[in-house]
């Protein structure tokens, strides 16, 4: 069920001999993301809500909320069809396995015993009843109104009925372990071998795994988004990673970081990747994916669900970083993550972006003709995509106001006073984003900044 008390153990290995080949592993690990994604979604505290549906979660209607289960409950289907035809006897001897492995000894609970010729027969009623459940949610999908206590009855159905199943329950329970590169291992393996602690050890290569799980999600939560017919069932893998960092956050707070002095290096670390968790999954639970499942077109839908998923992908990048460089100064990152862009490299690029948004906003201001507002408009929307996201939280609301404001269906030069506003805006984030440590042998070269404190100049920044 998480992290809350304990960290979970992964009982499949990477190289078990009892897969008949990768594919069969990958079905198998989706096949859990969305079980547990779908037990998220289900609670109220993982779905992507603003304050105000929070506040008011009885009065909310959940039509479209079924909609999206019911998007994933057949993609299940599909999946364990897949999974079924990779082989009947090695899917038994895997499925023994893993009953074997969550079973926890002296728990009185044994294993179901299976033999190859029951194997097909038992997953063919899996298939059979993800089906049933895909064509009663169809229904109703199609309901004017389902409220709360509906809801929540039918996930406490779906979620029980699938739960008490021999084949499908041991994914609740067990936890499918990432498989993660070469490279990867080694680096870690180099951390975990620079522990002096034996107890600590365990729990930061745990704590590694979770983290890299989660990233795993967040490159399948884009990947499910791919289809423009099905793309809202990805809101359940967003689900399954807000309730996963909770824990995981729970997990760090509660049971690793008092094992450490609270002015250490390794507390004070700890303490950072925890805040991180908290605010970039309230970025994208709060603000990215608020009425995403109501909206209806699916270039916007695919948008919204792409930003989240950078977002998310970036705090495990970042976290597995931090995580690592808290405990050994020796890392490099890029063994970990070769797409990893460093901090530098990202303060760097914001800059740029944020130095071409001020270009844009000046030359309408020179010239407020139609022309240059759609330039201005087209460059707020790119920014929106990309460097938005390395910006603090507060600052993306305004962003999204003059986004909202310069795009509607006005004459030009009555946004010049919004246009002057703006850059004035942006001057100042530029100046405060100079501030950051990183920057300090990086002067800013792009335009004149005005009276104040010039960019990488002295000054703690908002940003660093």
């Amino acid at each position: 069920m998480g992290l809350q008390w304990s960290m979970p153990r992964f009982t499949v290995l990477e190289t078990s001999a009892l897969f008949s080949n990768r594919v069969k592993y990958d079905y198998l690990f989706e096949m859990e993301m969305w079980l547990k994604g779908l037990e998220r979604f289900f609670q109220i505290d993982c779905l992507p809500l603003s304050a105000f549906e929070r506040s008011h979660a009885s009065l909310k209607n959940y039509v479209e909320e079924v909609g999206a289960v019911r998007a994933g409950v057949a993609h299940m289907a599909m999946l364990a069809t897949q999974l079924l035809g990779e082989g009947k006897e090695g899917l038994a001897s895997f499925l023994l396995y893993l009953d074997s492995q969550v079973t926890r000894t002296g728990s009185g609970e044994m294993p179901a015993r299976r033999r190859g010729e029951n194997a097909e027969t038992e997953f063919a009623l899996v298939v059979e009843k993800l089906d049933d459940f895909a064509k009663i949610l169809d229904e109703l999908s199609r309901a004017p109104f389902v409220p709360l206590q509906t809801y929540l009855s039918l996930g406490r159905i779906v979620v029980g009925t699938l739960r008490q199943d021999p084949n499908l329950g041991v994914l609740f329970r067990g936890n499918l372990r990432p498989v993660l590169d070469k490279e990867s291992k080694q680096s870690l393996g180099r951390v975990l071998g620079s522990l002096p602690e034996p107890a600590h050890r365990g729990a930061l290569a745990a704590l590694f795994v979770a983290l890299f799980k989660g990233l795993r999600y967040a490159e399948r939560a884009r990947t499910a988004a791919e289809s423009p017919a099905t793309r809202k069932r990805a809101l359940l893998i967003f689900s399954l990673l807000k309730g996963e960092s909770d824990s995981i956050a729970s997990f760090i707070s509660k049971r690793l970081a008092p094992r450490f002095p609270e002015v250490s290096v390794q507390a004070e670390g700890l303490r950072r990747i925890v805040a991180a968790l908290d605010a970039e999954v309230r970025k994208v639970m709060d603000v990215e994916l608020v009425d995403v499942v109501l909206m209806k077109d699916p270039a916007l839908v695919l948008t919204r669900l792409e930003d989240a998923a950078a977002l998310l992908r970036d705090l495990h990048q970042q976290s597995v970083i931090s995580l690592a460089e808290t405990f050994s100064s020796g890392l490099d990152e890029r063994t970990l993550f070769p797409e990893y862009r460093t901090r530098l490299d990202q303060s760097l690029v914001l800059r740029d972006e944020m130095a071409q948004l001020v270009k844009a906003t000046h030359e309408f201001v020179k010239a407020p003709d139609k022309k240059a507002l759609r330039v201005l408009v087209a460059e707020l929307e790119s920014f929106r995509r990309s460097g938005m996201r390395h910006l603090m939280f507060k600052d993306w609301s305004l962003f999204e106001r003059f986004l909202a404001g310069f795009a509607r269906e006005r004459p030009p030069r009555s946004f010049l006073p919004a246009a002057h506003q703006f850059e004035g805006f942006l001057k100042t984030l530029v100046k405060e984003i100079g501030k950051r440590s990183v920057l300090a042998n990086h002067p800013f070269k792009g335009f004149r900044l005005e009276a104040g404190t010039p960019a990488g100049g002295p000054g703690a920044s908002r940003y660093n």
